[in-house]
């Protein structure tokens, strides 16, 4: 039986280990909750940066309490949205303040709403948007197709009496 050229080995371990959206393993991965920060790192309104599964993300919590998980740029000049301010219902860009909801729906665009209030441009531009939820002191993220499943909901997440504790680190 012969061996397997590098290139054919190479490919078949391409399909275990990329991971990016359109990919085999990506689309798997996708149709699973993924923990993505502590819920303690965004106990106030902010924002924080997050890469996953190839793709640049910000998560963010508004001022309303409720958290996004947008894509990293804005769609009018690709401004980074971790810079951006949150608001009560959203996300604001800070480079000419286009206003994004958790759903990546355009909620405001300053010029244009002021310049051409009739042309309503705001209802045609959508960001990729992916659902957040918080469980067990983590705050999780879907990134696959509909319908979700629920998020895991382990036992030791209700323990009345247990300890928890959440441990990050980065790893290059």
């Amino acid at each position: 039986m012969p061996r397997d050229s590098n290139a054919e080995a190479g490919s078949r371990w391409d399909i275990l280990t990329k991971t990016g959206a359109g990919t085999p393993m990506g689309d798997l991965l996708r149709r699973y909750w993924w923990p993505i920060a502590g819920a303690s790192e965004l106990e106030r309104p902010g924002t924080l940066p997050v890469r996953l599964m190839g793709e640049d993300l910000v998560l963010y919590k508004d001022l309303g309490g409720k958290y996004g998980l947008l894509d990293r740029h804005c769609r009018h000049r690709r401004a980074d949205l971790s810079y951006g301010y949150v608001e009560k219902c959203g996300l604001r860009c800070n480079y000419h303040g286009w206003l994004y909801d958790a759903d990546g729906s355009c909620l405001a665009q300053p010029y244009e709403d002021m310049a051409h209030p009739e042309a309503r441009l705001r209802d045609e531009i959508r960001i990729k948007a992916y659902p957040v939820e918080e469980l067990g002191g983590l705050l999780w993220a879907y990134l696959g197709p509909e319908p979700r499943p629920l998020v895991p909901n382990w036992e030791f997440f209700s323990w009345k009496n247990g300890f928890r504790q959440i441990v990050k680190a980065e790893i290059p």
